[in-house]
């Protein structure tokens, strides 16, 4: 199914769960003259996200891999997931991500544990506003950026809004649809913006498989140790966010070595 097409099905079928039929017609409109706009503005962020997540270490990060390899030749079993986590624990990596993040961290799981960071969320609120293309009221915003952490977390394992619906809308409606009710501003607006951010939701889902790609090819082509330390250090956040997606070390190892359910292009090869 063509992308426009999807995107178009998808805010018909948030609109149905809504129960706001009285606006369908003049939403439907809306909707498509805007979907070209939010389809390009998808292909260039999208095209943005592979590039930064398959981005080769800068020589300063290269240093920093080198500090935490020799660490690493100091311990029994370096390629355990247990040990990694504690490599990232060490005062090198500890140290770079407080110049990323601007907090302190005493550890790597005190960084997981804070996920997500007031950092992300700015980051991530900026890029809603984007892709909203209208202003978000600041009653409105923690909802908005909640969604988007659980969206992120629900779509880890490769589900979408088609082949799992019934848990999609459970989830828009109990996080997105009855909040945002309780902070109407404006039924037409509000009634746009939730069908936008139903059709952002597939935008979501994509990301989780864009640093997933990325992640599983550092791997493959420099192993379980290179390959996770290089993880770490080349998109510390998002490693740590989606690291707190996940119960254990192991748990979160083995979602990174197997492909993700949905099928993964060639697309964003690293090259270094």
């Amino acid at each position: 199914m063509k992308k426009p097409t999807c995107l178009i099905l998808v805010g018909i079928g948030v609109l149905l769960l809504i129960g706001v039929l009285v606006f369908v017609v003049p939403i439907f409109v809306e909707m498509f003259q805007e979907m070209q706009q939010m389809s390009e503005k998808h292909t260039e962020y999208k095209r943005t996200l592979r590039q930064y997540a398959n981005e080769p270490l800068t020589v300063e990060q290269e240093k920093l891999l080198s500090q935490l390899l020799e660490v690493a030749g100091e311990t029994s079993d370096p390629q355990n997931p247990q040990d990694l986590e504690t490599l990232l624990s060490t005062e090198p990596y500890v140290t770079y991500i407080k110049t990323q993040d601007g907090e302190d961290y005493t550890d790597f799981p005190t960084y997981v544990a804070a996920m997500p960071t007031l950092t992300h969320r700015n980051v991530v609120l900026a890029r809603l506003k984007e892709f909203l293309g209208t202003e978000v009221e600041p009653a409105e915003q923690e909802i908005w950026v909640d969604y988007y952490y659980i969206m992120r977390d629900w779509s880890k394992t490769g589900k979408d809004l088609f082949g799992n619906k019934k848990e999609f809308d459970e989830l828009l409606q109990k996080h997105l649809v009855q909040p945002l009710m309780e902070q109407v501003s404006g039924p037409t607006e509000l009634t746009t913006k939730i069908v936008k951010m139903g059709i952002i939701s597939t935008f979501i889902i994509e990301e989780n498989e864009v640093f997933h790609h990325a992640w599983r090819s550092r791997l493959l082509n420099y192993g379980p140790q290179k390959g996770y330390l290089r993880c770490a250090i080349a998109t510390p956040a998002e490693f740590a966010l989606m690291r707190s997606f996940f119960e254990d070390a192991d748990t979160f190892e083995k979602w990174l070595t197997e492909p993700f359910r949905v099928e993964e292009d060639t697309e964003g090869q690293e090259n270094e």
